[in-house]
């Protein structure tokens, strides 16, 4: 199911820990690191159409929640309600008086908006959630279940026995192609190392983790390859293939659950990437939706924004007087 784009929802694909820290100039990464991180491909090797259908959906949503995130940075962001709280107002002109005239009410209204702001006349602010952030708990379940750990040990098992093999071998023919490849090798090992740490797409840089996920997938590709051909052959050759993967399913359950399980209980409901914003209100209206009212064209107006303006023309009619 098709999930509608919210603030929260695009701080979560996005993985913005903390967005003061977030500059327009991050975007681009950002934006590239999550088509990363949610291209369906990842989970394609799962049977699980729920997680199939939240990456697939996920990674449809990440242009317009960069596009969200680029408004929120630039100061465009519409936050908070209309109005402070739900008023029911009663108004004597019906919408369509209201209309016919909403053209001189936004003129007087333009006059003495400056001056509303100038001496802040009914101001109030309020604080307003955008994001309610991540739980540290729910990172660590996602982490989990996402086993990127298990694959990393699947992909330093593969290495050792081939890149060492290749080492070994290169290193017969020639001390410095011998090098070259212990090179790769110590790479691709100390990524596998880096894949097994909790968490580590959040903390890791982003080129960091790029370079790591390659050369975690190159250990992967020969473990997907000796799989399929193992297929077709004898059953203790299927058997010594999948010993990788019987290893990584013993360290994640015997040895990373129960460090996940006390992380989870450390960190305990510990809550980050909150993001607030404070929103100016004047005469319990918001800011933003009072330069909407008094600019938008009163024939494109909805019966709730002339009443609205209405309203707010009643509100701030003694303005001069009391400034």
């Amino acid at each position: 199911m098709e999930q509608s784009l919210t603030f929260d929802l695009a701080i979560e694909i996005l993985e913005i820990i903390d967005i003061n820290k977030v500059s327009l100039d991050d975007l681009p990464k950002i934006v590239k690191k999550a088509q990363s991180r949610w291209h369906p491909d990842r989970i394609s090797h799962s049977k699980d159409e729920n997680e199939i259908k939240k990456y697939t959906n996920y990674f449809q949503l990440i242009q317009p929640a960069s596009e969200l995130i680029v408004a929120f940075l630039k100061g465009e962001y519409k936050a908070g309600e209309k109005f402070e709280q739900a008023k029911e107002y009663t108004y004597e002109e019906p919408a369509d008086v209201i209309r016919r005239n909403a053209s001189s009410i936004q003129d007087t209204l333009k006059n003495i908006w400056e001056t509303v702001k100038r001496t802040k006349y009914k101001f109030s602010v309020q604080e307003v959630i955008l994001s309610d952030g991540f739980k540290l708990k729910d990172l660590l379940n996602q982490d989990f279940k996402e086993d990127l750990a298990g694959l990393s040990v699947i992909s330093f098992l593969y290495g050792v026995f081939i890149f060492g093999l290749l080492t070994w071998i290169g290193s017969l023919i020639s001390p410095f192609l011998g090098v070259l490849i212990g090179i790769f090798w110590g790479l691709q090992a100390l990524s596998c190392l880096f894949g097994f740490l909790p968490l580590s797409r959040f903390w890791l840089p982003e080129g960091v983790q790029n370079f790591m996920l390659w050369f975690i997938n190159v250990g992967l590709k020969i473990y997907n390859w000796a799989d399929r051909e193992s297929e077709y052959t004898k059953w203790w050759i299927e058997l010594i293939v999948q010993i990788p993967m019987i290893i990584s399913i013993a360290i994640k359950y015997i040895l990373l659950f129960p460090l996940y399980e006390i992380a989870k209980l450390i960190v305990g409901d510990k809550i980050v990437g909150i993001v607030k914003r404070n929103v100016n209100y004047y005469a319990g209206g918001a800011e933003w939706y009072i330069d909407d009212l008094i600019n938008k064209n009163p024939a494109e107006m909805t019966e709730q924004e002339l009443f609205d303006l209405s309203y707010l023309y009643s509100e701030f009619s003694n303005v001069k007087q009391e400034s």
